[in-house]
């Protein structure tokens, strides 16, 4: 695992980041390790403790941007595969509430959804089409872009510990 996340004093998730760099901010005594993976940093001299999830001895301030809205991001939240039907072929972007009623584009709007599926859709809502949802949208948290699946296990775990 080459990833390590980072969080602030008081325990709130602040960034992904390297595991150079995490190890780094442990060893010069600006971080502590909350978990450590069972592998082990060897050297020729030592054995450190490789940092899964760490935290910083010192708050920082910082202010919480929303994440923007793109294709990437979306595929990436709902897996790859159709909200409607659950297929992974010819994807594409659809609105929930079509952009002509007023949709936005918005986390909340947006859904991956599969070629058959959006032009089964049209220009209706979900109810008019005769269609459902096999996962409901979200806005993602600050981690998508960064967050591979075992850190994102680990971080599960770490938050449903408390």
């Amino acid at each position: 695992m080459d990833k390590v996340l980072v969080l602030n004093a008081d325990y709130s998730p602040l960034n992904v980041t390297t595991l150079h760099r995490g190890f780094n901010l442990v060893f010069t005594g600006k971080a502590e390790i909350v978990k450590s993976s069972d592998n082990l940093i060897v050297t020729d001299k030592k054995s450190y403790e490789r940092p899964v999830i760490i935290r910083l001895l010192n708050y920082v301030r910082y202010v919480y941007r929303r994440l923007r809205v793109n294709r990437h991001k979306i595929y990436k939240r709902d897996g790859h595969k159709c909200v409607y039907c659950g297929n992974s072929k010819q994807l594409t972007i659809d609105h929930l509430i079509p952009k002509s009623k007023g949709g936005k584009n918005t986390w909340e709007n947006l859904v991956t959804c599969c070629s058959k599926c959006n032009v089964k859709k049209g220009d209706k809502t979900i109810e008019q089409a005769g269609l459902r949802l096999l996962k409901k949208p979200y806005e993602p948290d600050i981690f998508i872009e960064a967050m591979n699946t075992a850190l994102e296990k680990v971080w599960t775990e770490y938050k449903n510990s408390f």
